[in-house]
Parts: C-alpha cells; structure tokens; sequence
C-alpha cells in the first residue's frame, strides 16, 4: 500500500508538471485507457501519418534533420512533426496515447515506463539524439562575483522539467559542493523559450537548459555560461525519441533507421553551414542560424571570459548507455519522484526501456567528481528529505 505521504508527493508531483501545460486530472485518469484504445501507428509504406511530438530545441537536431531531408520517408514513413512549446503539453500528449512517438528528455521514458506518475505508460528509450549540450548559465549581472556552486545559495534557477537531465544533474551537483539543492535555492520550472526573458527581466538568477537558449543569452549579454553540463558529466545523455511499447516493431525500427541517418548528418562539422539554416525554419527551431550554428560547432564565451571552441560539446547519435540510463533512474528514486530508492528497483528501471541497441556495459562513470557505479546505484548518494 502507498503511504499516504508519498501519494500526497506524487499528486503534487503532477501538478507541478502542469506549469505551463494542461495536465489535467482527467488526463491523469484516463492516461492508460486512453493509449490502449488508441490505434497503433501504421506499418512502414502505408500512407496514414506517424506523429511525432517535439519541442524545438537544439537535442532535437537528428529528428529534425531526418524529417528535412527525406529519411523517414527513405525508411518507408510518413512522418509529421507536431511541435510543442514545453514539455508538460508532450507529456501529457504522449500519457494520454494522442502520440504513439516522442522527442523526450532521456529521464521521461524511465519515469512513464515505471508508473512514477500517473502520466504512466510502457516505453522504450528508442534512440539516444544527443550527448552533452547544455550548461548553467547565470545572469550577467553575477559575473564575476559568482565563482563557486557555493555561490548559487539563495538563487532562483530555471529548470525545463523534473524528469530531465538538467534537473537531476543540477541537483546533484549542487549537492556534491555542499549546496542542499531543496533548502539552500529554488529550482523553478520553466518553459526553454520563457528562460530567456525571465533571466533578462531579473525573476531569475540563472538557468540550466539547452540550446541555442544559452547562446541567446550570450547573443543579448542578459546572462552568460557559469559551467557546461560536460564539466559535470562528460557524456552525459539530454534526449531520446521515445516510442510506445505497443507500437509495431517495423515502425519502430524504421524510425531508429531514419533517426541515425539525420544524426550522422548534424553530428559532422562539415555540415554545420548546411545544417543551421535547415534548423531555424520556423517548423523546426524557429530561432536564428546564427544562434544555432555556433551551438553545434561548440563555440561559447566562458565565464572566465575564454572564447571557447569544443567540437565534443554536442554530440549526436551515441548509443543509449545502460550506466547513463541507471543514474537517471538511482536520481529519480533518490529526489524521491517515483521509484523506490533500492537496487533492484533502479537497474530493473531503467534495463525496461533500454533499446536492444544499447551498450549495456554497466561500467562505473565519474559524475561531479564521485565515481558512479550502476551495479550498485544507491552507493555513496543519500536520499533527499524532500
């Protein structure tokens, strides 16, 4: 039985989800009915669409890639994009079985594949888009006084989702340099493309997200990059493209097929002058080239005022890593949005929505300065209050 305090937690949790979305308790009640009576999406050569949810950020490079240039239709699909300014509209989107095919950040699919909220439903982690790619950015105004992670207490910090890498990175970073990421600061829930405009207005202190926002806030001096994601965890997984657990196997396979070929494209250098015009058409990315180009070079002002080039600060298309997938799931269970805080538990999450295409190695990874170890995940992190 669920003691009523967690199911107080999770309730919240829901709602708290619904910031800037309409997830609503009906959605929550009839999220599981509603995807089984769905129809499944159609086999690959038929001319009835695929619909595939997304929100237009950088990470989404390889999905949109692909639907510019042919591939799906090359793999036998119909694909439309159906855009969505944040992530609790996809989330419920895809809870509710309107979307059989999304763009999520990589810890979505673990948290519906495992039942942590009521927007629950079997999912696979298809396809890894990107690796690296993001940063905390502060705003300008804290430069140069602001050189610890000590220095972030008593800040306002926007973070696009609960269920994602930002959040879970942060939080854990911010706790591996003293800093208890639930009393010592507030982490608020914002839309990527509403990041912006609250760092330049002042309700926030910074942001940790994606691109090209962290390139916007260096185009307009409103804020600049304090630590690239990398520096936390080099490698890390941002999104996937997460797929129904029912759909039919040749959809999903042509999807996977299709997703690499556009990954391989955006992921070559040589293809960044082609590829930054294709993604700011207004049904992509809608933002200007000149944001995004430099965001898939690698190119950023530091906040010790380097002009940086890192050609590895996005990559695309890496394998979807069993390790990466099983701290995802160890920090879901350890902020305590979910899953129990126990071993079993977390490998058996986060194994459920790993890809037969995975490196399933569960090789211990250095993450904030402490040694991960996925075979035995609770190890070395306690469990938050919250």
């Amino acid at each position: 039985m669920v003691e009523p305090l967690n199911m107080t937690r999770r309730q919240l949790l829901s709602a708290a989800l619904a910031i800037g979305g309409t997830f609503t308790a009906g959605a929550a009640l009839t999220a599981c009915s509603s995807a089984a009576s769905q129809p499944h999406s159609p086999a690959p050569g038929s001319s009835a669409p695929v619909t595939i949810g997304f929100v237009p950020i950088a990470c989404a490079s390889p999905l949109l890639a692909a639907h510019a240039r042919g591939a799906f239709e090359a793999h036998g699909l119909n694909v439309q994009l159906k855009k969505f300014a944040g992530w609790a509209d996809l989330w419920t989107a895809y809870a509710t079985g309107a979307l059989d095919v999304a763009h999520m950040l990589s810890p979505m699919p673990i948290a519906a594949d495992a039942g942590a909220t009521t927007a629950a439903r079997p999912t696979e982690l298809a396809f890894t888009q990107n690796t690296n790619g993001q940063a905390l950015t502060l705003a300008a105004a804290h430069h140069p006084r602001v050189q610890h992670a000590g220095d972030l207490k008593d800040m306002v910090l926007g973070i696009p989702f609960e269920y994602s890498v930002h959040a879970l990175l942060l939080r854990d970073y911010l706790a591996a340099h003293g800093v208890d990421p639930v009393a010592d600061l507030e982490l608020r829930l914002l839309r990527p493309a509403d990041m912006i405009a609250q760092l330049s207005v002042g309700t926030i202190d910074g942001f940790i997200g994606p691109e090209p926002f962290n390139q916007r806030a260096l185009a307009t001096k409103s804020g600049r990059i304090f630590v690239p994601t990398k520096e936390m965890w080099d490698g890390h997984p941002c999104c996937s493209v997460a797929v129904a657990k029912d759909t039919d196997p040749r959809v999903r396979d042509a999807l996977v097929a299709a997703l690499h070929d556009g990954a391989a494209f955006v992921d070559n250098p040589a293809h960044t002058a082609e590829a930054a015009p294709m993604l700011a058409q207004e049904k992509y990315l809608n933002q200007k080239a000149e944001l995004i180009a430099p965001a898939l070079a690698g190119s950023y002002l530091s906040w010790a005022g380097e002009e940086i080039v890192d050609p590895d600060m996005i990559n695309f298309g890496d394998p979807t890593s069993a390790t990466a997938i099983t701290w995802m799931a160890a920090q879901i269970a350890r902020w305590d949005l979910g899953i129990d805080f126990d071993d079993r538990t977390i490998i058996d999450a986060a194994a459920s929505v790993l890809p037969r295409e995975a490196d399933t190695a569960m090789t211990p990874v250095e993450i904030n300065g402490r040694l991960f170890n996925p075979n035995t995940p609770t190890e070395g992190y306690p469990r938050s209050n919250a």
